[in-house]
């Protein structure tokens, strides 16, 4: 239905212990070093670190408000203003443990149709993280 939120959730399977799968995420000034390089070229913090400044490879620039980072649950939310979207908000979130875990990335985004956009970039991200994190393992 028009002007309804639309919610993208998608999952990966990482062979990497969750502890380094959180350790890489909860690096917020190095995710393109850490997570998603190649995808994302550049990251800024700002305010102490309760933002980011996040450069894509494909010139778009977002500002990623931290909401929450949680270790005892290891889910990282945050807000990216920026983009193609009136709202998004989106958090990842690791489970598992010693040889493996699953990442898991949702993202809630105005308009709906913002999901057409954002799918394919959480696929991408995903696959890029899970590739640069097997590859160092």
């Amino acid at each position: 239905m028009a002007g309804n939120m639309g919610t993208v959730s998608k999952s990966v399977s990482i062979a990497v212990p969750a502890d380094l799968a959180w350790d890489a995420v909860t690096d917020v000034g190095n995710l393109h070093v850490r997570v998603a390089p190649g995808m994302v070229t550049d990251t800024k913090l700002e305010d102490a670190g309760a933002a980011r400044i996040v450069t894509f490879s494909s010139g778009v620039v977002l500002r990623e408000q931290i909401i929450s980072n949680d270790p005892a649950i290891m889910r990282l939310c945050w807000t990216a203003s920026g983009g193609p979207w009136t709202h998004h908000n989106a958090s990842l979130q690791i489970t598992g443990h010693n040889d493996s875990c699953d990442v898991t990335w949702t993202a809630d985004v105005l308009p709906h149709d913002a999901v057409d956009v954002i799918a394919p970039i959480i696929e991408a991200g995903l696959d890029t993280f899970k590739a640069h994190l097997e590859s160092d393992a």
